[in-house]
């Protein structure tokens, strides 16, 4: 599946917004009130190879206006089928492959290298204590009571 990017004739691009608008509107055939929902769009002059996650549009409090799925034209697939949601998924923009959860996020494409971080690494305790001294042993054990 392709993703639908509305270009403009002024080459500008419109992305679709995380903030989506209820309108009421009265329904004709049963004269009640329904909700009808309008997307709006963001528009860019950034063409789609060069977005990157530091270009992402964000509000003046640092939240991002649009998904980073969609800045970055990402189709989410789930990694396996008894996911419930989508994690990985491939950019038609860079081509790059990009994975997710709900903390982190990381992309790569050909030729990557992919280097481990602290967060895979075990903390040996015993370890720990000798660096950082035996303070932290009196202040656990005042926890644990």
């Amino acid at each position: 599946m392709k993703f639908k990017e509305f270009v403009k004739k002024d080459n500008t691009f419109q992305v679709p917004m995380i903030l989506k608008h209820k309108e009421k509107h009265l329904n004709p055939k049963t004269n009640r009130m329904k909700n009808k929902h309008l997307t709006l769009y963001h528009e860019t002059d950034i063409q789609p190879k060069d977005r990157t996650f530091k270009n992402l549009p964000r509000y003046a409090d640092d939240n991002p206006k649009v998904t980073f799925q969609s800045w970055l034209l990402i189709k989410g697939e789930k990694a396996k089928p008894s996911h419930s949601v989508p994690s990985i998924g491939k950019s038609e923009a860079t081509g790059a492959w990009w994975g997710w959860s709900h903390r982190a996020v990381y992309g790569f494409g050909v030729g990557d290298k992919v280097e481990g971080d602290s967060a895979g690494k075990k903390l040996n305790f015993l370890n720990y204590l000798t660096e950082h001294g035996t303070g932290i042993m009196v202040y656990m054990s005042l926890i644990l009571l």
